[in-house]
């Protein structure tokens, strides 16, 4: 092979491996994003999600970052996760792996700087792609007396590990019991942790976040408990990832009791009276109109909004109000100025409301002070 060969096969390589790694990190995104938006899978920082590269470097949620932020320039550290899962090949007895030795592993196995989250270990021996979240329905059973003996009987394929504290102590657990249950039906696609939550790995984004959906719905129903808001969230999101302008949007469940079915769904929504424009504040951060979708809605659906309204913000669906945000914060930011619209709204039901005009909601929306305040994250 010559010279000019040899370079052009070198380009072909490195972009090939650039297409791989922006493909891995986008799947990394999409499994963040999906679980930080639901109060039912990661409360406050909790939940940790990661994505091996190669058979050297890992991806893993940073410290203290929300799952939600997560994005190509912000919320994740690289490892060599080859580092931890050598050693726990080769150290697995119980107890082997102390706290400082943990730190020092981690310490020596980040290859930038910053925090990697302590779940770090639990990471280093799963499959390619990995969400470890804190599931509401998942917990219920968890921490149950004899929830161990329900979760067996629901997936009997799945590994279940006794309780640890997170960090170095949980991942030799996971590793061992991993091991010895490998026989058999057991695989490491599920694996339920005692007082804690829920591992799920694969080697597609798609596939962690289907088979998270599936164990949910599993539960759900053995439970008899309705999830229908958290995965209708999800419902709506997946259509998002097909919308170019909205692939980057969460999907909030809206929790405040002002913006609840019970408080406005027969008086203001259902009716379609629902109208914020009375005020600066709830046009600049609810945009013009509410979105309300039917059961089986569909792609043009949103289009046909958008092309009208512009991007949305609040949904109405399945008698329930989403956000639309850039992160959880700013959708509760969000939230909270929609309660104050929702009380005055109601307040006002049989009243004669003074509303801005079509002029003005165009000044402010294309208001430069007003859209930065808006999209402060």
């Amino acid at each position: 092979m010559d010279n000019i060969s040899f370079q052009k096969s070198l380009r072909n390589v490195n972009q090939t491996e650039r297409e791989g790694r922006g493909i891995a990190m986008n799947g990394l995104i999409q499994i963040s994003k999906y679980a930080g938006m639901r109060n039912d899978l990661a409360q406050a920082g909790g939940g940790n999600t990661s994505v091996k590269i190669d058979d050297q470097i890992m991806l893993v949620k940073s410290s203290g970052c929300q799952l939600a932020d997560m994005s190509k320039d912000n919320g994740y550290m690289k490892v060599n996760y080859r580092l931890i899962a050598e050693y726990l090949e080769q150290n697995t007895a119980a107890g082997e792996l102390t706290e400082e030795e943990g730190k020092r592993l981690l310490v020596q196995a980040q290859m930038e700087d910053g925090h990697a989250s302590i779940e770090t270990f639990l990471h280093a021996v799963t499959d390619k792609y990995t969400l470890h979240s804190h599931p509401t329905l998942v917990n219920i059973l968890t921490s149950r007396k004899g929830g161990r003996k329900e979760l067996q009987e629901l997936f009997p394929e799945a590994v279940f590990v006794p309780y640890k504290k997170p960090g170095a102590a949980l991942a030799e657990a996971c590793y061992r019991a991993c091991r010895e249950q490998a026989s058999g039906n057991h695989s490491q696609e599920v694996i339920f942790l005692e007082n804690h939550g829920l591992v799920v790995s694969a080697d597609t984004s798609e596939h962690v976040i289907e088979k998270t959906e599936e164990i949910l719905r599993k539960i759900a129903d053995h439970l008899h408990i309705s999830n229908r808001i958290y995965s209708s969230a999800t419902r709506i999101w997946d259509m998002f990832l097909r919308i170019p302008k909205l692939q980057e949007m969460i999907v909030y469940p809206a929790q405040n009791q002002y913006l609840s079915w019970d408080y406005i769904g027969d008086g203001l929504v259902g009716p379609g009276l629902w109208n914020h424009a009375f005020c600066p504040d709830c046009v600049v951060y609810g945009s013009r109109k509410m979105l309300c979708l039917s059961d089986d809605f569909s792609r043009k659906d949103i289009v046909d909004f958008m092309d009208a309204y512009g991007a949305p913000v609040l949904i109405c669906y399945r008698k329930h109000i989403y956000i639309v945000a850039e992160s959880v914060k700013k959708a509760q930011e969000i939230e909270n100025v929609m309660s104050f619209g929702a009380q005055v709204q109601m307040a006002n039901l049989g009243q004669e409301m003074n509303y801005l005009s079509e002029s003005e909601q165009d000044e402010l929306l294309n208001w430069d002070c007003e859209k930065y305040r808006r999209m402060m994250k």
